[in-house]
């Protein structure tokens, strides 16, 4: 059997885990022999021009590495291309560059379409609370996520489950399924299935200002107060609004039905960036102060346990809430939060 001559357009880490699963695979009746990936761009403190990590994927095995759509010699390359794999490349692709490979551009996209479109689809599973997601294999045209769906398969969110841990198991089963549907090709048997274009929302990037939070929040988190609904953070009432969604939708019943949990959620969703952080005032100076670790608890009642007297708790009584483990200070090490309260106390008024 003639193998099929693919090109993988992408730039993450839980991207090149994709790419390194298709380079490893034997037995998949494809080769890749190009990779398109985003240029170099500084990064860190010291701003060092850094390489994605499919490029350096790619560079290990010897496969060309393109950066650009305007080289001659990428246009040819491509037109020798059957198919393309595109995942978490981070840039819309000309229309003129979909119809060149044979059967056109496949794109992994991290959530059940047409849910979640855009750019933040496993982020925004999280911090709305969501207990399932899923990864969805489409064909693309030139619209954002709008193709016909080739393959699709839930994921049943773990209470555990952060931003990083979901990107790599939904690359797993982005990689299965699209190792399913080209053998599908293949054989001539590969249907396609069109989005209820009714059902689409759609996700944003991510803002360094989603994840602040006002410290009388989090003084509120500390101490185990109920959230009020209108303490909810912007990110998630905006999309909430966006989509006239109400408090009985599923994704916002967790915001009111168990307001302890937002933040935890939210964590859990901009984590590792923005991360969730707060500034207050140090002897007239603000400071900013990360909240690094979270967890979710059910050993602790809320401090006004009588807001939950209505319907039963899962828990033996007790409700999940979303605890602050450490933190850290601008210019200081993380810390316990134990340890940053005996030391910052008087300041925090807790």
């Amino acid at each position: 059997m003639k193998k099929l001559n693919i090109a993988f357009f992408g730039a993450p880490s839980f991207a090149a885990r994709v790419l390194q699963r298709i380079i490893d695979d034997k037995n998949l009746p494809i080769t890749v022999v190009l990779v398109v990936t985003q240029p170099d761009r500084p990064a860190g403190r010291k701003q060092i021009s850094t390489s994605t990590p499919v490029k350096l994927l790619a560079q290990k095995h010897g496969i060309p590495v393109f950066d650009s759509f305007q080289l001659p010699t990428f246009s040819f390359q491509l037109k020798q291309i059957d198919l393309v794999l595109l995942y978490a490349y981070g840039a819309i692709i000309p229309s003129d560059i979909l119809k060149i490979p044979r059967w056109g551009f496949w794109n992994i996209h991290p959530s059940l379409l047409p849910k979640y479109r855009g750019a933040s689809p496993i982020a925004y599973s999280l911090l709305m609370g969501d207990k399932t997601t899923g990864v969805s294999l489409i064909q693309m045209d030139e619209r954002m996520d709008h193709g016909p769906i080739l393959s699709q398969q839930t994921y049943e969110i773990q209470k555990e489950d952060t931003r990083e841990d979901l990107e790599n198991k939904l690359s797993d089963i982005g990689y299965e399924l699209f190792k399913q549907s080209v053998q599908l090709l293949i054989n001539g048997t590969l249907q396609k299935v069109e989005q209820n274009n009714s059902n689409r929302t759609f996700t944003r990037l991510l803002t360094k200002q989603d994840g602040y939070i006002p410290f009388p929040i989090v003084q509120k988190i500390i101490k185990r107060v109920i959230l009020k609904n209108n303490e909810i953070p912007p990110i998630i009432t905006e999309y909430c609004n966006k989509y006239q969604l109400t408090t009985n939708h599923p994704s916002t019943s967790l915001r009111v039905n168990q307001p302890l949990t937002t933040y935890y959620d939210l964590f859990r969703g901009l984590s590792p960036w923005p991360g969730l952080w707060t500034v207050f005032p140090i002897n007239g100076i603000e400071k900013r102060l990360k909240i690094t670790r979270m967890t979710l608890s059910t050993n602790h009642q809320p401090l006004r346990p009588k807001v939950w007297a209505k319907g039963p708790s899962p828990f033996g009584g007790y409700r999940p809430l979303g605890e602050i483990t450490h933190v850290q200070l601008e210019g200081k090490k993380e810390v316990s939060l134990e340890t940053f309260q005996k030391a910052y106390g008087s300041f925090l008024n807790i």
